[in-house]
């Protein structure tokens, strides 16, 4: 007869509490350990920031150290005169010139995703129509943007007449908000021209000011708006072929997994570009039509209830209105050279009365005389938050 083996006792149940102690008792000190950890980080973690800033502030110097030899070598071996593309004896820093670099980035980009993604995927040579076309865009859209960049927006000329605060020149016809005394800039100390406004960027006047502009790392005025409008142009058409393009091929054609993945990131950024570049040249192309800047649109919308109004009084008509921007011959309207019609000073007005009121928009123009400079300041700090909106 086999033996009875008696049943081995199984150790009693823990209560839920109990459990809950004897796991906190044995996480205790690896809790304390993180703990500790912690709060060393949180002592030396400022430390570190601040060392982190002072080497990347030291990195920035250095770059525009090289940066700026690197330019006087090259004027030096290549007898190039490289002041003419700046707008004052200090070179900008390389903060400011990030978006300008940033929007070369992206025409590298595309360019790069055209000729080494679209066409040995499409089978076409480099001296094939499409690719011919394609580059003239190109070509015309960096001729454009460094036109627009480096070119000199205008400013108040030097003459005696537009510094003296009791004599406003005769050709100035547009006057202050609340009073009927010509605008007088504080900052620049000179009497504004009409459609003329004080750019902060800048920091001085710029002749028929449309907005600054940092992607170009210059303020869009009476001088380089052509360009501004030609290079919105042919981004959107460069952009356009090669979106339409790369789209044509991903339907109708099987591609290698690579090259698919390449073409499906050029649409998605050809498309994300067109739909915030089209918008704006649309808006653009409607002020060129109406003879109109950024700024004064904004002003449209901050007058009044017991204003009249606004009549813009430069709208002379589409084909005037487009040859004070684009030039007097239609056969280089196309083309980023030449430059708009007359002086920045002086433009032409429909059949209104001589001095028209209107608004004035930069908050630095307000006349050294007048008592109602605070009333004005405010209306017109509104009025440049609605520009800022737009551009």
């Amino acid at each position: 007869m086999a033996p009875i083996l008696s049943k081995e006792r199984l150790p009693p149940k823990m209560r839920p509490e109990d459990a809950a102690k004897v796991v906190a008792q044995k996480a205790r000190p690896f809790l304390d350990s993180f703990l500790k950890l912690v709060e060393v980080s949180i002592q030396t973690g400022g430390v570190v920031v601040d060392e982190a800033k002072l080497a990347a502030s030291h990195f920035g110097s250095l770059v525009d150290k090289c940066m700026h030899g690197s330019a006087k070598l090259l004027q030096a071996l290549c007898c190039i005169d490289l002041d003419k593309f700046t707008r004052g004896p200090e070179k900008p820093a390389l903060q400011s010139q990030l978006p300008v670099i940033f929007v070369l980035g992206l025409l590298a980009m595309l360019y790069s995703a055209f000729v080494f993604a679209y066409m040995p995927a499409a089978g076409l040579s480099l001296n094939s129509p499409e690719s011919l076309l394609f580059h003239a865009f190109v070509f015309l859209t960096l001729a454009s943007f460094a036109q627009a960049a480096r070119t000199d927006p205008g400013s108040v000329p030097c003459g005696p007449e537009w510094r003296d605060p009791n004599r406003p020149p005769r050709c100035v016809h547009e006057q202050k908000r609340f009073s009927d005394e010509a605008r007088w800039c504080r900052k620049s100390q000179a009497f504004k021209p009409d459609r003329a406004h004080f750019c902060r960027a800048m920091g001085r006047v710029v002749l028929r000011m449309d907005h600054h502009c940092p992607w170009l790392g210059n303020t869009v005025g009476w001088a380089n708006h052509k360009y501004f409008y030609l290079f919105l142009a042919y981004t959107n058409i460069a952009c356009g072929m090669l979106g339409l393009n790369v789209l044509d091929l991903l339907v109708h054609a099987t591609l290698p997994a690579l090259t698919t993945f390449l073409l499906i990131g050029t649409e998605a950024l050809t498309f994300l570009l067109s739909s915030i570049l089209v918008p704006f040249f649309l808006f653009h192309s409607w002020l060129v039509i109406r003879n109109m800047t950024t700024i004064e649109f904004c002003a449209s919308f901050a007058r009044g209830p017991d204003e009249k109004p606004y009549d813009n009084p430069y709208d002379v008509g589409i084909y005037r209105n487009v040859c004070a921007v684009l030039g007097s011959s239609p056969l280089v309207w196309w083309a980023p050279v030449g430059g708009p019609v007359g002086d920045g000073i002086s433009f032409p007005r429909k059949g209104i009365p001589e001095h028209y009121v209107l608004s004035d928009e930069d908050p630095e123009a307000a006349h050294p005389a007048s008592e109602e400079g605070s009333d004005a300041d405010s209306v017109e700090v509104k009025q440049e938050s609605m520009c800022n909106f737009f551009v």
